[in-house]
């Protein structure tokens, strides 16, 4: 049996060395999980750019907020479906064109963003029954009082 300087024979040094590459390669590839686990985490945790921005998260916004407590009918739900996609491309419009200067939007298109949801709404209102509406007139003046609210730089 060959012995190498430190007195110890090849055959157990030569173990010794696997193990320890064997510990690396387990290292090297727990830290690489680790790296790719945290990017997958990331990206599933953030919304998609455009997207999940302010109000509209759940896909209700204004909409949503109007129709709290509110059962509505297969055919109602349909219905604010549609009046939704009539008004969503003038709104991404509008609220791109707002995006572009880099600031909050400017009078005259805060007062079309204002006057395309009161359209929308009173649509919506319109297909509702007479309780229904009691409740979307009492959703209403809640919104517009946290507006307001908001506005005043209170939350």
């Amino acid at each position: 049996m060959a012995y190498n300087i430190r007195g110890a024979s090849s055959a157990s040094n030569t173990h010794l060395q696997e193990r320890r590459m064997k510990a690396i390669r387990i290292a090297t590839l727990a830290a690489a999980l680790c790296v790719g686990m945290t990017s997958v985490a990331a990206a599933q945790g953030a919304p998609p750019q455009g997207q999940g921005q302010g109000e509209m998260r759940r896909g209700g916004g204004m909409g949503g907020m109007l129709l709290k407590d509110i059962t509505l009918t297969d055919a109602q739900k349909d219905q604010v479906k549609t009046i939704r996609e009539k008004y969503m491309p003038q709104q991404m419009e509008l609220r791109k064109a707002s995006q572009a200067t880099g600031g909050p939007p400017d009078e005259p298109t805060r007062a079309k963003m204002m006057d395309l949801q009161n359209k929308q709404a009173a649509e919506i209102r319109a297909i509702l029954t007479a309780d229904q509406q009691a409740t979307f007139d009492k959703n209403l003046a809640e919104m517009k009082s946290r507006m307001a609210g908001r506005r005043n730089g209170s939350s």
